[in-house]
């Protein structure tokens, strides 16, 4: 079953071009529907009705496997077999937010994203670095970021500024780990100088 009807409602299609413009690598059309009525529809679906067409699916289904009550570890099997499908920023940085750390789940989601930075494919690894960022405060600082900053790629944009993001979080919890900068690539290293000039939160270079 294809999710047309369910999004018909819903459908935005200045939404739709607007999102487009800022990502270029989707492998799937966009439908044009918003985050949070991806959300809302996430909580009332079993994705498992549904197969995957347009852009804003994998985002539904990533947050409705999140968002079940599966226990962790079949959380992350259901989670592997979205991870072909993903193609862009927006749908990482939207799946992630469903899969937090919790005292009952930290050490199977840290094990499997971490695993993610080894991974070839632009997006998953990605996935993982931005996971990695989101949850820093849960996870042992140093260990992490010389993770995340072994995983830089500077010929892969959606690495390099997903590295550079990540770094500028660490950086305004900590402006003492600036030293950090020197192992980043030369690209990396620009795009998380100017991330950090540009964030309100981090002290000046």
């Amino acid at each position: 079953m294809v999710t047309d009807s369910l999004y018909a409602p819903y459908v935005d299609e200045k939404y739709r071009d607007f999102t487009s413009r800022l990502s270029t690598s989707d492998t799937l059309p966009r439908i044009g529907i918003r985050v949070p009525i991806l959300r809302k529809l996430a909580k009332e679906i079993d994705w498992r009705d549904y197969e995957i067409k347009w852009h804003e699916d994998v985002m539904l289904i990533g947050l409705a496997i999140g968002g079940s009550k599966l226990s962790p570890e079949e959380k992350i099997e259901e989670l592997k077999g979205l991870l072909p499908y993903l193609s862009a920023w927006d749908q990482t940085d939207i799946i992630l937010t469903v899969f937090k750390i919790k005292k009952k789940n930290k050490d199977v989601y840290t094990q499997f994203f971490s695993s993610l930075l080894e991974d070839e494919r632009i997006f998953p690894k990605r996935l993982g670095i931005v996971w990695l960022m989101s949850n820093r405060k849960e996870l042992d600082r140093d260990k992490t970021l010389e993770m995340i900053i072994n995983s830089d790629d500077e010929n892969e944009y959606y690495i390099s500024i997903a590295v550079a993001w990540a770094f500028s979080f660490f950086y305004a919890d900590d402006p003492s780990i600036k030293s950090y900068l020197d192992k980043l690539s030369p690209k990396t290293r620009k795009l998380a100088e100017r991330k950090i000039r540009e964030s309100r939160r981090c002290e000046p270079l």
